[in-house]
């Protein structure tokens, strides 16, 4: 996974010939391995986001059984800081079931906790992250600038604020979001029996409907990644609902992002290896 929407920054995790992994963030092209927040090798990182102030959102996972995965930052001075547990307000018998999912420019964190149907929205602010606040029911999909997190399958919430559903398409029955990257939604929207990829303006307005195609990340400026296809899997750029050409060579799959800066970020392969890479896309 390689993502870096926001800002300067792109974070991915990266695995040598001895199959150790290591978090990787890029600024500007110089690359930092940020090593583990504890040392225990029945432990790997992954990364989950990086803020546009350059902070690193990421998971701490156990090997095997039982099952353990905790989420944490990493701070721009190489500092790092396990998310606390979430305490009153966590569904009962959550456990080790607590997710982050997405990180904004002010290093908010948002995330969930709980199992199946009974999950509750979490928050972590970014001045210490020494609360996990629990907000109301719901998955995240993202949390954008001003702090209003997008929950599937398309409301934007915020608390002390009036929830803000998406606005459907014309004739659709029923939307879902997949991704919330620079503030900007994408998902698809259900138009008789067809799926339809949809991407919404900031105010929860309809900005364009594609048909076919399943929509991963998009940005303000009418790009959006995704993919097209048998189950979404190939890799598909638009601009303002225009099918627009991919650079070459095409990035891999569902691990690639749209940035602020009109390029993405993800990976491709040559053979069996595969690179890390930002394409600036004319």
């Amino acid at each position: 996974m390689v993502k870096g929407i926001g800002g300067e920054y792109v974070v991915a995790e990266t695995t040598t010939a001895s199959s150790t992994h290591n978090v990787v963030r890029w600024h500007k092209g110089v690359a930092t391995v940020l090593g583990s927040p504890a040392q225990d090798p029945t432990y790997y990182m992954t990364p989950i986001d990086v803020s546009a102030n350059g902070t690193v959102l990421a998971t701490w996972t156990k090997v095997g059984s039982p099952w353990e995965s905790h989420p944490y930052v990493t701070l721009l001075d190489g500092t790092h800081k396990f998310l606390p547990e979430p305490g009153p307000g966590a569904p009962p018998g959550a456990g080790p079931w607590t997710t982050a999912k997405a990180i904004n420019a002010h290093g908010d964190v948002v995330g969930d906790v709980g199992m199946y149907d009974d999950n509750k929205l979490v928050l972590w602010k970014g001045s210490d992250y020494s609360t996990a606040n629990v907000l109301g029911a719901g998955h995240p999909m993202g949390i954008d600038d001003s702090g209003f997190i997008l929950k599937a399958p398309g409301i934007k919430v915020k608390p002390g604020q009036i929830a803000k559903p998406l606005k459907k398409p014309e004739g659709a029955t029923s939307i879902y979001v997949h991704g919330y990257d620079n503030g900007t939604a994408i998902g698809n929207a259900k138009i008789g029996t067809a799926e339809k990829m949809t991407v919404w303006n900031d105010d929860g307005s309809v900005r364009y409907v594609v048909s076919g195609g399943l929509g991963r990340s998009a940005n303000a400026k009418g790009m959006a990644v995704g993919g097209t296809g048998w189950n979404g899997n190939d890799p598909t750029l638009w601009r303002d609902g225009q099918s627009a050409e991919l650079p070459t060579p095409p990035p891999v799959g569902s691990t690639t992002f749209v940035t602020d800066r009109d390029t993405l970020v993800g990976s491709y392969s040559v053979g069996n290896d595969v690179f890390a890479a930002e394409w600036t896309c004319s």
